[in-house]
């Protein structure tokens, strides 16, 4: 294992003084980092949206073996909505927005944009909790507040593109 992280290092390093000497090059590998890191982090909210669904999934089976069937269409909904927003945040496309183009994107910027997707990664963590505290019985007010609180995070989901779209703008002046 060391020996391929050494291997890895030298790669990159061979890489990077070649890339210091070609024009442009460096400004291509940061758009290329901030699209890896982009996609890693829609992957791996969407994945923690997966969780809470499977949860859910989970809380449905054991409702509807005891037969408390009065309420599951409540969860059904929730569970498309949930399947809906892991699909959206897992093949978001931010690559026409302009973040990816060479411009100067200033810490403030960033920070903006981070805090964004910390906010979104508290939320799915608020909504993994709402499915964990559901009752033993299908009960209708929880069920509805899922769903409304998972319906408003897939509205505030389509902000994401308005942050990236601020913050190259602030970063291009």
């Amino acid at each position: 294992m060391n020996g391929e992280m050494d291997s890895a290092r030298a790669r990159r390093n061979a890489l990077e003084r070649l890339g210091a000497k070609i024009p442009g090059f460096r400004g291509y590998l940061d758009r290329e980092l901030r699209r890896d890191v982009d996609k890693m982090q829609r992957d791996w909210l969407a994945a923690r949206v997966d969780r809470a669904r499977g949860a859910l999934g989970s809380r449905i089976r054991v409702w509807s073996r005891h037969g408390d069937l009065a309420n599951l269409d409540l969860a059904a909904s929730a569970d498309k909505a949930l399947d809906r927003l892991a699909n959206r945040i897992r093949h978001a496309d931010y690559g026409a927005t302009g973040f990816f183009d060479v411009v100067k994107i200033r810490e403030p910027e960033l920070d903006t944009l981070y805090e964004f997707d910390l906010a979104l990664t508290d939320r799915v963590d608020d909504l993994a909790a709402r499915i964990t505290a559901l009752p033993d019985a299908a009960a209708a007010e929880p069920l509805d507040e899922l769903l409304a609180a998972v319906t408003e995070l897939d509205h505030d989901f389509d902000r994401r593109a308005t942050v990236f779209e601020d913050v190259t703008r602030k970063g291009g002046r």
